[in-house]
């Protein structure tokens, strides 16, 4: 039985310190293994990183990157922690139950500690563009980061977000 080809994508993981959400951020990061220069990447974030690995992520852009149907992108998937529903949401408006009251310091994380720590990990002064994405309360997040910080990212991307978010019941 002949062996399956070796991804073509590598995965780093990282353990990041946030001193603005008090914990360790998993990080996941995704690229094409024939990379030399980051310079030449577009990077995007994406909220919820754990489940990158449920749905194969690695795989996907391994057959993607192989069929040549994509230009090279750095894919950096932030775990979410257990206190998810308040460090997810919009940062200016918790919702009508009180939930989102990290989302502020969690934006604080992305743009204090993440994006300079990805900068340095793979010594990026600049990336081609910057999108965010994210699924359910992660799209949002990721929505409500782009939308306030437009001179920082290009796209975002929002799975089955979670648009019903309110202030009022």
């Amino acid at each position: 039985m002949p062996r399956p080809p070796a991804s073509n994508i590598q995965v780093d993981a990282h353990n990041l310190h946030s001193k603005h959400l008090n914990r360790v951020v998993k990080v996941d990061c995704y690229y094409p293994t024939q990379i030399t220069d980051f310079q030449e990447l577009s990077l995007l974030l994406i909220n919820d990183g754990q489940d990158l690995r449920t749905m194969k992520f690695e795989e996907i852009l391994s057959r993607l990157y192989r069929s040549e149907d994509m230009a090279p992108v750095l894919y950096v998937g932030m775990h979410c922690s257990t206190d998810r529903k308040n460090e997810y949401g919009t940062a200016g408006v918790l919702d009508y139950k009180g939930r989102g009251a990290k989302a502020g310091l969690y934006t604080r994380f992305v743009m204090e500690e993440l994006i300079p720590f990805i900068r340095q990990q793979y010594e990026v002064r600049s990336f081609l563009q910057k999108s965010f994405a994210g699924f359910s309360l992660g799209g949002l997040s990721a929505l409500d980061i782009v939308w306030n910080h437009p001179q920082e990212f290009f796209i975002a991307a929002v799975f089955s977000g979670s648009l019903w978010w309110r202030d009022k019941d």
